[in-house]
């Protein structure tokens, strides 16, 4: 059975296999938009950018997906798509509104997100496939 102190050490050494691994990414999530002049009322929607650190492992073979059709949260899994892990510090109050990620100069869409931990919840993994 996992112990709190357990839980504690987790978090330190999911710190440190991460340090120095990390990139910037950028990612999109819906909001309010424009305020209207007279009213101060929210006018339609605006797609707001919050820059976070990733570990992203770019999906660049078949090799990478075990030679067979992977499959991620229902979605198959291509050449070209990639995965995000960010620490759910840094979006725990948008991870399930984020509907895209710039990486690289490189726009990806979100196809499956899941909320991962071992004892406790630690990090959103994402994956994403290009659009731009």
């Amino acid at each position: 059975m996992l112990t709190q102190g357990d839980i504690e050490f987790i978090k330190q050494t999911r710190a440190e296999i991460t340090a120095n691994r990390t990139h910037e990414i950028t990612v999109y999530y819906p909001g309010e938009g424009a305020a209207d002049p007279i009213t101060g009322e929210p006018i339609g929607e605006a797609t707001i950018p919050r820059t976070v650190p990733s570990v992203v492992t770019e999906i660049s073979s078949t090799a990478s997906t075990s030679s067979e059709r992977a499959l991620e949260t229902g979605v198959a899994i291509e050449n070209g798509d990639i995965w995000f892990s960010v620490d759910l510090n840094f979006i725990a109050d948008i991870a399930e509104l984020i509907t895209s990620v710039k990486y690289d100069a490189v726009e990806y869409e979100i196809l499956a997100g899941d909320k991962k931990g071992i004892g406790e919840r630690n990090r959103v993994e994402f994956l994403g496939r290009r659009i731009t």
